[in-house]
């Protein structure tokens, strides 16, 4: 299964690749927080940098290829919870 980080992005519309609703999507998420999420929840997954989704093809922002063992949207939320949870201990570290 192969995660964009537009897949995850709250910024960007249903139409320009998010999956997930606002109110469960993260704003910017980045390759690097997408990875260190899925080592967190104990998932493999092998980043590939510098490609660009389809529909996106002037962002090279990468993807992360994840097993296919269960529902996209099921990863999705876990993975944009993890994001949060990571953000929110980085920012009351300051």
């Amino acid at each position: 299964m192969i995660v964009w980080p537009a897949n995850l992005d709250s910024t960007r519309s249903r139409k320009a690749g998010r999956k997930l609703m606002k109110g469960a999507a993260i704003q910017n998420p980045r390759l690097e927080e997408i990875n260190e999420a899925a080592k967190k929840l104990s998932i493999d997954s092998e980043s590939v940098r510098g490609k660009s989704r389809p529909g996106a093809w002037w962002d090279k922002g990468g993807y992360l290829i994840f097993p296919n063992n269960e529902k996209r949207s099921t990863l999705l939320r876990s993975l944009a919870s993890e994001i949060r949870k990571a953000r929110a201990a980085k920012y009351s570290e300051r």
